[in-house]
C-alpha cells in the first residue's frame, strides 16, 4: 500500500474513529486502526466489537492496500505532525510515514486480523437534520444507566410510529423522553441502542458542522448512522424497554414556572452543600409565589435560595437529586422551565416552555430535616 493524504484529514479520520479503540483489550488488533486504500479512496476503521466506525476521506493512491497500526502511536506521531502531507507505504507489517521534516516506522498487524465492520446499506429508511438530531439526543442521553446491571436502561430507546421518532432513556431514577417529526412516513420500529454507540454519535456529530443530515437504517440486530463520509454500525441491546408510559402523570395539581438562570444558580448553590448528603438531596418548597431550593444541613453547612415564580395549584414540599436537575437544565435549551407536582411523593415532571415535545421526569427523595 501507498497512499498520500493532507495531514488535516487523516487527524479528522483519526479523531472520528480511534476513541472507540480500547486500551486493554484481549485481542491486540482491536487497538489498531485499520486503513484501507482501494479504487482511489482511503478509509480508516475501528471497532470495540459492540461497535464500529469508518470515516473515508479523498487522497492519493499510488498502490491499493491495507494495513492496522496503532491508533494511539499512529494518532500523537500526527498530531505531533504539522506538515501539510504524509505519505504512508507499507511493506509487510511494517509502515513507513513520511512527511516533508519527519520520517517513522510503525509495527501494525495485518489486516486479516482485523473483524469484519459491515458495509454501508445502499439505502436508509430516514433522515433527519442535524441540529435536530443533536439537539434530542443531547436531552435524552443525559438519562440512561451508566452500569449494565440492567441492560435494557443503558441505552437510548428508539421508537419510529409513522412520521414520529420518540426516543427515551431512563436508569429507574428519572426518565427523558423526546418526540421528533419525521419528513416521511416510516415502518415501526422499537430497539434500544447502546449509550456508548450514542455517545460516540454525538461526538461525531457535534463536530460534523457542514454536515446537514444524519441517515438511519436498521436490521435484525443492527443499526447503522450515515454522518457526512462516516458510517457507524452497532450492535441493538436485546430485550425490552421498561413500559415507562406508566409513570408519566396524567395530570397535575401543582404548576411552577421560573426563570433557567436564576433556577441554575440556586440549584447550583444547594448542591455545594447537598455533596455531604445521601442522594445530593435538594429540597424544593413551593409557597405563594415563590419557589424555595434549601439544601439539607450538613457537616458543610446550609443553603437556601428564594426565587420568584408563577405558582398555581397550591404549596408542595419535595426532594431531588440535585444532580439530576442540574443534567437537564444544561441541556433544556429553554429561558422558563416549567414543574408540575401532585404531591410530595409522586414523580415531579420538568417541560420546556420553548419545547413541547420533551419531558423530563426525576422520582422524588425522602425528605430531610
Amino acid at each position: 500500500m501507498k497512499i498520500t493524504m493532507l495531514q488535516s484529514n487523516i487527524a479528522k479520520m483519526l479523531g472520528q474513529t480511534a476513541r472507540i479503540v480500547g486500551a486493554r483489550t484481549t485481542l491486540p488488533v482491536l487497538s489498531n486502526i485499520l486503513i484501507d486504500a482501494a479504487k482511489g479512496k482511503i478509509k480508516f476503521s475501528a471497532t470495540d466489537l459492540e461497535v464500529g466506525i469508518t470515516a473515508s476521506s479523498i487522497g492519493k493512491v499510488e498502490e491499493d492496500g491495507q494495513i492496522t497500526l496503532p491508533a494511539r502511536l499512529l494518532s500523537d506521531f500526527i498530531l505531533n505532525n504539522k506538515d501539510e502531507s504524509v505519505e504512508i507505504s507499507t511493506e509487510g507489517t511494517i509502515a513507513t510515514l513520511k512527511s516533508s521534516h519527519f520520517e517513522a516506522t510503525i509495527h501494525g498487524i495485518a489486516a486479516e486480523e482485523f473483524p469484519t465492520i459491515p458495509e454501508a446499506p445502499k439505502s436508509f429508511f430516514v433522515s433527519i437534520p442535524r441540529v435536530i438530531f443533536v439537539e434530542a439526543l443531547k436531552k435524552v442521553n443525559i438519562a440512561p444507566a451508566t452500569d449494565d446491571t440492567r441492560p435494557a436502561l443503558a441505552g437510548i430507546y428508539f421508537q419510529f410510529d409513522q412520521k414520529v421518532l420518540t426516543m427515551a432513556a431512563t436508569d429507574s431514577y428519572r426518565l427523558a423522553e423526546k418526540k421528533i417529526d419525521l419528513s416521511n412516513t416510516v415502518e415501526e420500529k422499537k430497539l434500544i441502542v447502546p449509550s456508548r454507540t450514542m455517545n460516540e454519535v454525538l461526538r461525531i456529530l457535534s463536530a460534523s458542522e457542514t454536515t446537514e443530515e444524519i441517515s438511519l437504517a436498521v436490521t435484525d440486530n443492527q443499526i447503522s448512522f450515515k454522518i457526512g463520509e462516516t458510517f457507524i454500525v452497532s450492535r441493538i441491546i436485546e430485550g425490552n424497554f421498561p413500559n415507562y408510559h406508566q409513570i408519566i402523570p396524567s395530570s397535575s395539581k401543582i404548576k411552577v414556572r421560573v426563570k433557567l438562570a436564576e433556577l441554575v444558580s440556586a440549584v447550583k448553590m444547594s448542591f455545594l452543600f447537598a455533596k455531604d448528603s445521601a442522594n445530593n438531596n435538594v429540597k424544593f418548597v413551593v409557597k405563594g409565589n415563590n419557589l424555595e431550593i434549601l439544601s439539607a444541613a450538613t457537616q458543610a453547612g446550609s443553603a437556601k435560595s428564594q426565587l420568584s415564580a408563577e405558582v398555581s395549584g397550591g404549596e408542595l414540599e419535595i426532594a431531588f437529586n440535585a444532580k439530576y436537575v442540574l443534567d437537564v437544565l444544561s441541556v433544556i435549551g429553554s429561558d422558563l422551565i416549567d414543574f408540575e407536582f401532585n404531591d410530595g411523593l409522586s414523580a415531579g415532571v420538568l417541560k420546556s416552555e420553548k419545547d413541547q415535545g420533551y419531558l423530563y421526569i426525576m422520582m422524588p427523595l425522602k425528605l430531610e430535616n
